[in-house]
């Protein structure tokens, strides 16, 4: 006998549970980059806990980008990954706090990284944790821990390390074939597209290498291409080696290019991205000439207020996890969903209550409530049932490229809080000192009212969206909110005075007194401008010199007309029917939309209503509607595209239209016209069904300019309409070739840019020359500054919010017809937006003054 049977061992080593929580096979770990054993051996935890700590005693060699895992090396070599969470990289940081840093030392049991387990859940991702052996270094794993409760400390597998063995020498490895290719992967090389790389590396005979930067990894090797630390975008080198060189080169490109794994063409961010999205994460530095301490977000709700920062802090819910048995959990749900869905039934206005009733529809619709039931009969608690559910609901909808339908998904976010904090009997109401803007990640719908009754002076949060139910009630109860202001939000200091501006979405804080007494000063100002506005609102518009310029209102629900009315609106420039189409498993029948049309048409009277068919596409999905996902949408089947690809949905909203009018007179406007021949489509279409309803009242038919091609065809498209109306959102997006939905394109995204300026103007001179009413219904026509350029342009008519009518009209009351063409023609005259916008304030304050 040469030796004992442990003679060879060298090291061992007992891997111990991170955290709190339940021990599973990894082969039931969500994901087949850890359940197939690609990435090593090893087991999954369920986290429980909201801290991981180290496992054994180790180095960090490595922490992930997405600080969503550590790896960690052992004496002689052995790497041990803890990977938190299933599919986390995708939430790019946000939940996770790292506590060590890379080279460090550690021993069982110190802090490596701390985890919001409810920002995770509510992103829709799983919290089972891997602790994987990812490189064996000549090391033998045995699994010790069963399937079970664990707690930090607790032996999950132990390790021994065995001397190495001259037969584990490899020659040098000699590459005949190589290529390069780009990493599509919007996360770079994490752990999924690494454990595809080398499983496909495996299939072939010859040595295989990815190499960045200098830096080379063993493409067989999971663990070593995760450390080349290859991120998106990254030019990464293939080579092969060996008689199927040829072959394996063209696989692994294949592969890559692909996403190895990832879903690269339909991947949408989660809760927690669209929280906090990696475009809002822009440089805190405010742009040149903006002022000291100045953060740029969007706009949700108007007014500005100066007050103290409050930091918002929502208490954690404890949810039990253990099912009392399918009845009584099955008991505990209805009785809380009935109790949930009274409370709901007190709307104190118009607006709450509509919002309350499509929170009711939500717990009332029979598919989710099964699928919460279903879970219940599998085992499943109900509050952990219904979190689930609703936090799967809530993903998929953030993952909806359309804006305001991915908004929605706080609905279901806000309904799984109160739910829960019913059926676990645990009262948690947000609440704020009196006068303060209160600065949070993001809000539900539910909190505005305690906050409101606190008398909170205003709403600032790191993400959110405009057109989210919050931001409706803040508007509706007068209390200024900016969304979207990202991470720089975090520099604020809770209790030092910020001022808020809910007009141009900005947050300013580092305020001087000399500051706060200008501001004062500013705001007592903007409120005796904003009560002469309002006392004036209700008369027409004139310009100083005497012209007549109509101010409308954009419409998006039935809702809005009334407060459009109040406010001033001289007509409608833009009702968007969408929210008719949306939401909903068929379309809306024609005497539906005759009575919503007719709702609308009557709330102004002799009014014109311009009612804009039907704008949706594969980036707002209807459900009966059987259109394939686009990898670009805004390009694709969408607005008149699409009417004219179902005529029988467009004759319909069109005779809908029409009843709706009776014999008033009647305003059709399509968009995303691009082309003459989809205007005469759609005149002969009209015609057909004027003739077919013997409909002899006047019918106006009007275009949206949103292409840059209907800006260059204004004057054929003069010939075959009666109006033209300007959506700048839309031109500015195509014109500038950036999407507007994304946030780091905002500073590009200026209607006073040159170029849309000039489409604007040759749009103007068309219309002026075929005498055809041209007006504006984008966010340029309640930009101050650029809608006194769009009158000097021609322009006849502006839409714009019901909010933001009284003093948009007041400030043009204010100005002439020359001066405003004189800015126009400075803008005109200008090479950049900042350029256009400098020279146009120039000359109307100038005027104003004089």
């Amino acid at each position: 006998m040469v030796g004992s049977p442990t003679s060879d061992v060298v090291h061992r080593h007992a891997i111990c549970a991170p955290s709190r929580g339940w021990v599973l096979p990894l082969s039931e770990a969500p994901d087949p980059a850890f359940s197939s054993g690609a990435l090593g051996k090893g087991v999954a935890i369920e986290l429980l806990d909201d801290l991981l700590c180290a496992p054994c005693a180790a180095k960090v060699v490595a922490i992930a980008k997405a600080r969503h895992a550590i790896t960690l090396e052992l004496p002689g070599g052995a790497q041990i990954l803890v990977h938190c969470g299933i599919d986390t990289v995708a939430l790019n940081g946000a939940p996770f706090t790292i506590m060590v840093e890379e080279e460090s030392q550690v021993s069982v049991g110190d802090p490596l990284i701390r985890v919001d387990l409810e920002a995770v859940t509510r992103a829709g991702k799983s919290l089972a944790t891997p602790v994987v052996l990812i490189e064996p270094a000549n090391t033998r794993l045995e699994i010790v821990s069963g399937e079970g409760l664990c707690v930090a400390g607790d032996p999950l597998f132990t390790l021994r390390s065995m001397k190495a063995s001259s037969a584990d020498a490899r020659p040098d490895e000699a590459y005949s074939a190589q290529c390069s290719v780009v990493l599509p992967n919007p996360h770079g090389l994490h752990a999924r597209p690494s454990a595809a790389i080398a499983s496909e590396a495996a299939r072939w005979s010859g040595p295989i290498a990815v190499a960045l930067e200098g830096r080379s990894a063993n493409a067989r090797s999971a663990t070593a291409l995760m450390k080349l630390g290859a991120t998106h975008g990254a030019e990464l080198t293939i080579q092969s080696g060996g008689v199927d060189a040829e072959q394996a080169l063209a696989a692994l490109t294949s592969l890559i290019e692909n996403g190895a794994g990832d879903e690269i063409n339909s991947l949408q961010l989660s809760q927690f991205t669209e929280t906090l999205p990696a475009a809002l994460e822009r440089k805190a530095s405010a742009p040149e000439g903006s002022p000291q301490g100045m953060i740029s977000g969007v706009a949700a709700a108007p007014g500005q207020i100066l007050g103290p920062a409050y930091y918002l802090q929502r208490a954690k819910l404890q949810l039990s996890e253990t099912s009392q048995g399918k009845d009584i959990e099955l008991e505990r749900l209805r009785t809380s969903l009935s109790q949930l869905s009274a409370h709901l039934q007190s709307g104190n206005d118009n607006i709450s209550a509509k919002i309350s009733a499509a929170h009711r529809a939500i717990l009332n619709d029979p598919v989710l409530i099964d699928n919460v039931e279903k879970r219940v009969s599998e085992g499943s608690s109900a509050a952990m049932a219904w979190q689930a559910v609703m936090s799967e609901e809530a993903a998929s909808l953030r993952a909806l490229p359309d804006q305001r339908l991915a908004e929605r998904a706080d609905d279901f976010a806000d309904l799984e809080q109160q739910l829960l904090r019913i059926l676990i009997g645990q009262k948690i109401e947000v609440t704020a000192p009196p006068g303060s803007i209160v600065i949070a990640s993001d809000l539900y719908p539910s909190d505005l009212q305690p906050l409101a009754e606190a008398g909170i002076a205003g709403i600032a949060t790191m993400g959110g969206g405009p057109t989210s139910h919050l931001a409706i009630l803040a508007a509706a109860a007068g209390i200024p909110m900016v969304v979207a202001l990202g991470k720089p939000l975090c520099q604020v200091e809770e209790g030092e005075t910020t001022h808020l501006n809910g007009d141009t979405g900005t947050l300013r804080h580092g305020l001087t007194t000399q500051d706060q007494a200008m501001l004062i000063e500013e705001i007592e100002q903007r409120r005796a401008a904003h009560k002469l506005a309002g006392d004036h609102a209700d008369k027409d518009t004139y310009l100083a010199s005497g012209e007549r310029i109509e101010v409308f209102a954009n419409l998006g629900r039935v809702a809005d007309a009334e407060e459009a009315v109040t406010s001033g609106a001289e007509g409608c420039g833009l009702l968007r029917t969408e929210f008719l189409f949306l939401d909903r498993a068929t379309p809306p029948s024609e005497d539906e939309q005759v009575a919503i049309y007719r709702e609308v048409i009557d709330k102004f009277g002799e009014r014109p209503v311009i009612i804009r068919t039907l704008d949706i596409g594969a980036d707002k999905p209807a459900a009966y509607l059987p259109l394939e996902a686009e990898e670009n949408p805004a390009l694709g089947v969408r607005g008149i595209r699409l009417g004219l690809l179902y005529p029988e949905l467009l004759k319909a909203q069109i005779r809908a239209i029409l009843k709706a009018a009776g014999e008033r007179a009647c305003y059709i406007m399509a968009p995303m016209i691009a082309s003459v021949s989809e205007v005469d489509a759609l005149r002969r279409m009209l015609d057909e069904i004027r003739s077919e309803l013997s409909h002899a009242a006047t019918v106006k038919l009007g275009a949206m300019v949103e292409t840059p091609a209907s800006a260059l065809l204004a004057p054929a498209l003069c010939k075959r309409l009666d109006f033209l109306s300007i959506g700048t959102n839309d031109l500015t997006q195509y014109v500038l070739a950036a999407d507007r939905m994304n946030p780091e394109m905002a500073v590009m995204l200026d209607p006073m840019n040159p170029a849309i300026l000039q489409l604007i103007n040759m749009t103007a001179k068309a219309g002026i020359s075929s005498n055809r009413m041209l007006g504006v219904c984008g966010s340029a026509a309640a930009d101050h500054t650029a809608a006194a350029v769009l009158v000097g342009l021609g322009v006849g008519e502006l839409s714009a919010n019901a909010a933001q009518l009284p003093e948009l009209k007041q400030h043009l009351r204010s100005l002439t017809l020359d001066k405003c063409r004189e800015a126009a023609r400075a803008a005109l005259a200008s090479e950049t937006s900042v350029q256009a916008r400098e020279a146009a304030m120039h000359i109307l304050t100038s005027a104003s003054k004089g």
